[in-house]
């Protein structure tokens, strides 16, 4: 079901993924060779001696560099992190949609995380492609914005909602890099579940919604979720606010065992409607060796 374009190119600004293995993954991210952990990757790595030249190294130790500097400073990287080299100003990727490329920040995060999705990127064309001008879309858990700007391309007026500060502030330098600064996108930092109960009960509408909920996490008041506990009533307060005939794209993905293709699409078909028929797969990314590399699934739907 990924019928987009595979994420980035070989070189220059785009992003990759090079070799998976040994518990890792190697990613080219601008030009910058990328090695950080990735548990599920337990075959042998596929290219043993490209590893060497990676110019920046996640190791979650105490030895990598200041915690307390700033992700963003183009000398520096967060604790955990090792890098061998200069690194670029600004740190960029572009990452090809349906019509146009969207322009993203590389932001290393004490976590092991870039903010960076490759596998999401077949997702966010699906969204260009798809969206109607005008649409209202909600955008849940929208991390570091990729998928709120695909939206946006598309014409779509869009709420995103992250409870990380850091994250909306990520997704904003995004849309401006992007050239969406101006776009019709509200930017909110608030726990997902709160934001989209209240939504229900004040009455308010909209026509699709988009939602990566974590195998858990916690709101900036401390509020807790967990995939399994709370996935279902969010979806279900997501039909209330999309039903009974959503006009707007739907996708739901996560990267949480247990929630296989199959399962996603159950969840999200009471959003959708009785009679829609949900499409579903894995969330994959091909390394320069053609293997395949799984990091989740999603189920999604438009209108016909």
């Amino acid at each position: 079901m990924n019928d987009s374009p595979v994420c980035g190119v070989t070189s220059g600004v785009g992003a990759t993924l090079v070799d998976f293995g040994g518990g890792r993954r190697l990613e080219r991210l601008g030009g910058i060779l990328v090695d950080r952990p990735l548990p599920q990757a337990t075959l042998p790595p596929a290219l043993p001696a490209v590893w060497r030249e990676a110019l920046v190294k996640y190791t979650g130790g105490a030895g990598g560099e200041s915690a307390q500097t700033p992700s963003h400073a183009p000398d520096r990287l967060p604790r955990g992190w090792e890098r061998r080299g200069n690194l670029p100003e600004p740190w960029e990727v572009e990452v090809p949609l349906h019509s146009r490329a969207l322009r993203l920040s590389v932001r290393p995060a004490a976590s092991g995380q870039t903010g960076l999705f490759l596998e999401q990127a077949p997702q966010w064309a699906w969204l260009e492609r798809v969206a109607a001008p005008e649409r209202r879309v909600l955008s849940l858990f929208a991390h570091s914005g990729a998928a709120s700007l695909a939206l946006a391309i598309a014409g779509a007026q869009v709420v995103h909602v992250d409870a990380s500060r850091q994250a909306v502030a990520l997704a904003r330098r995004n849309a401006a890099a992007s050239g969406l600064a101006d776009a019709p996108v509200r930017w909110v930092c608030e726990d997902a579940r709160t934001f989209v109960a209240r939504e229900r009960r004040r009455g308010n509408r909209y026509d699709g919604a988009v939602l990566d909920p974590p195998s858990w996490g916690h709101g900036p008041r401390g509020e807790a979720f967990a995939i399994d506990r709370d996935l279902p009533a969010l979806l279900d307060d997501l039909a209330a606010l999309v039903g009974p005939s959503p006009s707007g794209p739907l996708l739901l993905t996560c990267h949480s065992p247990g929630w296989t293709p199959a399962r996603l699409a159950a969840a999200l078909g009471p959003v959708a409607g009785r009679q829609a028929r949900v499409a579903s797969g894995p969330l994959e990314v091909r390394d320069a060796s053609g293997r395949v590399l799984l990091l989740g699934a999603f189920a999604r739907w438009s209108p016909p």
